[in-house]
């Protein structure tokens, strides 16, 4: 029995195809460059199928973070278009301060992190939101790619403000092989 509308359906389960698609793209990029990848090495064509539920964010000081551009999937879900305003603001004020803390923990740790997201005043999974960690040039943490999706399949839109319920900090895929082949010809 389907709870919701099968347009609904499809949304979500696109939305959490977007996530998985993001995450290997990113993974990709990662093992190439046996690094975070560099922010301008991002192409849009690579990941068009989840640019709905994507943006990219810039960071401004520790853990200030201002959107730079984003899907209509992330706007639909935030409210309205938010480039240049901080990330923060999607979420209840009660809970800046901890998503500003899983920010600085990307940073600093140079791991994507995964954050779960409630609407209302509940703590019910609504939505996911993913980021990874990009650098600049000077091998800094500056950017970040992120995408935000809905979990719930009901026919209800998942709107912010948000509440965070969870975080947590994705491990790397290593980086370097652990094992090299080694040929010995005599």
């Amino acid at each position: 029995m389907i709870v919701g509308s099968p347009t609904q359906h499809l949304l979500t389960r696109h939305a959490a195809q977007a996530l998985d698609l993001l995450a290997a793209y990113w993974t990709s990029l990662a093992m190439q460059d046996r690094d975070i990848p560099v922010w301008s090495r991002i192409d849009p064509c690579d990941i068009q199928d989840a640019l709905d539920h994507a943006f990219l964010a810039e960071r401004h000081g520790m853990c200030h973070t201002r959107l730079r551009v984003a899907g209509q999937g992330v706007s639909d879900i935030t409210g309205s278009a938010h480039k240049g305003l901080p990330i923060s603001l999607w979420f209840r004020s009660g809970d800046r301060v901890d998503v500003n803390r899983a920010l600085a923990e990307c940073i600093q740790t140079r791991r994507p992190i995964a954050l779960e997201l409630s609407t209302g005043a509940g703590s019910v999974l609504a939505a996911r939101m993913v980021l990874y960690p990009l650098r600049d040039t000077s091998g800094r943490v500056a950017q970040f790619l992120g995408g935000l999706a809905p979990v719930t399949e009901d026919a209800t839109p998942v709107r912010g403000p948000f509440g965070l319920i969870g975080m947590e900090t994705r491990a790397l895929a290593t980086l370097r092989p652990a094992l090299r082949l080694v040929v010995n010809n005599t």
